[in-house]
């Protein structure tokens, strides 16, 4: 008597957990830009606003964020995980990488929530070094102030019993081999699915292809055009943040990821970098070689894992980070006396249009309130080098004119 094929389960459910700083970000913005064109095809993104899916790995992992909980991430895992179920379709997608740092016991809490989906886990990485300087650079965005050079030293130091967060948060998020043995204990190897990533840079439609030939799904079927994948910042950028961070931080309080994220990052920053030079972020020299056999034998890892790879774990071990020419801890003062300036210049004429927009009534007192920032931005952004006090007098020209 013949075999019978093996039967398709009715549904699968794709749960991208990570790695930080490897696309997460491009993926959810291109799942969310596409979920009515998703629901047609068959395939779910279980959301029901657009930072749902940080709450749910908020609430399943039961933490709290910035030393606070929103009260409305209670059971927002468990309305998740019934509209993944009450979906009649063969196909649910869901992406948050702070689910790599779920415990086992999460783990198999998560996958019985799901259940009797048949469950997927997707990891993304690349090389570590490059996972180095992108999660410090992330760190920048929520508002620490860690140097470059102590953070890749303690990491590599100390590994996971580096001081918290970032011990915990790099190697608990970014070492495959860690994340996917504890996903191990509640999903089966073969539903593993880890895709490689070469550095940034070549832009974001490799990843959406290979996510879509692990999910099944058509890629030319979504429109993710216009979704840019996160860049790296230059050293200039990346050292004019953390140290603003030091004063901004503060005073922005919960704004603080709004605003940064909104007005300078990507654009202000970017800005201030053409006027200070473009140098490229690399790992300190001292910690080159020791990223590149860390990687390979991450690599070494996942060939033996019997995951299932997508693109070329080759990727990983020959696209190795750069070398810093300049770190940011020897940024010149000068060059962030100029991008100080250049910052202040872009704040200024995003005011003056808002101004225009809400009526000039309140412009005013908005132009105090800048001015006010802006001295402080001049007195916290470096020494008070002679090019600073030069900048600070250009600046205080501009912002009167």
């Amino acid at each position: 008597m013949a075999e019978r094929p093996a039967e398709r389960p009715a549904k699968s459910v794709f749960l991208h957990v990570g790695a930080p700083s490897a696309g997460a970000e491009f993926l959810q913005r291109a799942l969310w830009k596409n979920r009515a064109r998703l629901g047609d095809a068959g395939a779910c993104y279980p959301l029901g606003g657009r930072g749902e899916h940080f709450g749910a790995v908020m609430d399943l992992r039961e933490m709290s964020w910035g030393g606070r909980r929103d009260p409305a991430w209670d059971g927002a895992w468990q309305r998740v995980a019934r509209r993944a179920r009450e979906w009649d379709g063969p196909t649910v997608l869901f992406s948050q990488e702070l689910l790599g740092g779920a415990t086992e016991e999460q783990v198999k809490r998560a996958v019985a929530a799901l259940e009797p989906a048949e469950v997927h886990v997707v990891f993304i990485t690349r090389d570590l070094g490059w996972q180095l300087i992108l999660d410090w650079q992330a760190q920048l965005r929520h508002a620490h102030t860690i140097t470059f050079e102590r953070f890749v030293d303690d990491l590599v130091e100390l590994g996971i019993a580096a001081p918290e967060p970032y011990g915990p948060m790099f190697w608990g998020l970014h070492d495959p081999v860690r994340v996917l043995r504890t996903w191990e204990s509640a999903v089966p190897r073969e539903r593993i699915h880890v895709i490689t990533l070469p550095p940034p840079g070549p832009g974001p439609e490799q990843l959406w292809r290979r996510f879509c030939r692990v999910t099944g799904l058509d890629p030319d079927a979504y429109d993710v055009a216009g979704i840019a994948a996160e860049e790296p910042l230059t050293v200039v950028e990346a050292e004019l943040l953390r140290r603003l961070n030091v004063k901004i931080g503060p005073a922005l309080g919960a704004d603080y990821e709004r605003a940064v994220r909104d007005h300078l990052v990507g654009a202000g920053l970017a800005d201030a970098a053409e006027d200070a030079g473009r140098t490229p972020m690399g790992l300190p020299a001292r910690h080159a070689a020791w990223a590149a056999d860390r990687t390979r034998e991450l690599a070494g890892s996942l060939r033996a894992s019997g995951y299932r790879i997508v693109g070329d774990l080759d990727e990983l071990t020959t696209s190795r980070s750069p070398r810093a020419t300049l770190l940011p801890g020897d940024v010149p003062d000068e060059q962030i006396a100029t991008a100080s300036v250049a910052v202040a210049a872009y704040l200024l004429e995003r005011i003056a249009e808002a101004g225009e927009r809400i009526g000039l009534a309140h412009l005013h007192s908005e132009l105090a309130n800048v001015r006010r920032n802006l001295d402080r931005l001049i007195e916290t952004a470096a020494s008070p080098s002679p090019g600073l006090q030069r900048a600070a007098r250009r600046a205080a020209g501009r912002r009167t004119s």
